[in-house]
């Protein structure tokens, strides 16, 4: 019989960082489709409290991108007097299924599915992806994503900005960086791919994410393909809105110019009655992106066993770049338990609040860590000194 651990209090605060230290002219670029996202980021830290004085944490910024916090401030109501093991049955120190009380609530809110895993982990005093299974890997590969449209944000530089800015991410000892596609033509992106490649080497694994943004351009998205093939492209991430002609297409040049390249989509899967279910089927998604603390670690963990059951060869990417900090440790405790992990997105964020407990980054890879739960505490001095005062107190 499990030992209750009942949740006392949840608290809502929102936390800042930025993109390199204040004021040091740091700016992340443009998507296809957004303006810039500018000096900074945010993450809504949810800490949540029980009666024995644990407390775990989750990043609430996908609840928030959806509604209010009123609306989230009376999703978190329900949780409170509830025991931690509740949520899901757990047998022999693993997870074996989801409580159907909880079902609806946690797949909808799936950044709540992450304190609650990080809660039972501190419980029973083994790290988060314990609960799910054994370790297959020791160390996780992440990708710097935060290499946008950086030739917009220095245009006397061109395709040297996003070159400079890929060499300062593998300076910090990075091994694999993102680059946006999509927006200012294919000549640029070419160049662009092209330019990247020589200042890094032929060890660094370069990443292209077009946000959709070859829609309705499908022979400049072939010329594309061959023309960068020399430079070698790890992976293609949604170059067209999903479509299965389009997406046969993709695999046709793909498989002419650039066989080793992955092509990758799904951020915004959401179950088997999806094009992404279609596209695995005929073997045109090489790896799928849901966005992991949006979707949780439960639901993910079962589409990963669906994906196998099915005999799909498709691999994990998942997504997180609103997640920041808290959602890439997520991916990382995923990472370890999961054979058909690829690779961890990184923003690259660093926030002081936290203290992170064994994530040591080296040679491009974060170690899995061994403690309770996330691993992840927060700096009580510095919350008390600046962010309490902004908290919002669920009780």
């Amino acid at each position: 019989m499990l030992e209750k651990h009942i949740i006392k209090n949840i608290r809502i605060t929102p936390v800042e960082t930025y993109f390199g230290a204040p004021g040091n002219g740091r700016i992340v670029g443009r998507n296809s489709k957004s303006q810039n996202y500018g000096y900074n980021q945010r993450e809504w830290l949810v800490q949540i409290t029980t009666d024995s004085d644990l407390t775990g944490v989750t990043n609430a910024r996908p609840g928030l991108n959806r509604g209010k916090l009123t609306e989230l401030y009376s999703t978190f109501q329900l949780l409170l007097g509830r025991d931690v093991f509740e949520f899901y049955r757990v047998s022999g120190g693993r997870v074996t299924d989801v409580n159907p009380r909880w079902e609806a609530l946690l797949r909808e809110n799936g950044f709540i599915d992450f304190v609650i895993f990080d809660l039972m982990g501190r419980a029973l005093e083994v790290p988060s992806y314990h609960l799910l299974g054994e370790k297959v890997r020791d160390w996780v590969e992440g990708y710097d994503s935060s290499l946008y449209f950086q030739d917009l944000v220095h245009p006397e530089e061109g395709a040297g900005a996003v070159a400079r800015e890929a060499l300062d991410a593998i300076a910090k000892g990075g091994r694999a960086v993102k680059l946006k596609l999509g927006r200012a033509g294919v000549a640029r992106d070419i160049e662009v791919v092209h330019a990247v490649r020589e200042a890094v080497g032929p060890e660094i694994k370069i990443l292209v994410d077009a946000n959709n943004g070859y829609d309705g351009k499908l022979p400049l998205l072939e010329t594309f393909v061959r023309e960068t093939a020399t430079d070698e492209i790890f992976w293609m991430e949604e170059m067209v809105t999903e479509n299965v002609a389009h997406y046969r297409k993709l695999k046709e040049w793909r498989d002419r110019w650039s066989p080793e390249t992955m092509i990758v989509d799904g951020e915004g899967h959401r179950g088997r009655n999806t094009i992404y279910w279609q596209l695995m089927e005929e073997g045109l998604l090489d790896g799928i992106q849901p966005d992991m603390l949006d979707m949780g670690f439960w639901p993910y963990h079962t589409l990963a066993r669906d994906i196998e059951a099915s005999g799909y060869a498709t691999k994990i990417c998942p997504h997180n770049y609103n997640a920041a900090a808290i959602g890439l440790r997520g991916d990382i405790q995923f990472g370890a338990v999961t054979e058909r992990f690829v690779i961890a997105e990184d923003s690259t964020l660093h926030f002081p609040l936290y203290r992170m407990q064994g994530y040591e980054f080296e040679n491009g890879c974060y170690r899995v860590p061994s403690a309770p739960g996330l691993g992840i505490e927060i700096d009580s001095e510095l919350y008390d000194r600046v962010y309490r005062q902004h908290e919002t107190v669920v009780r």
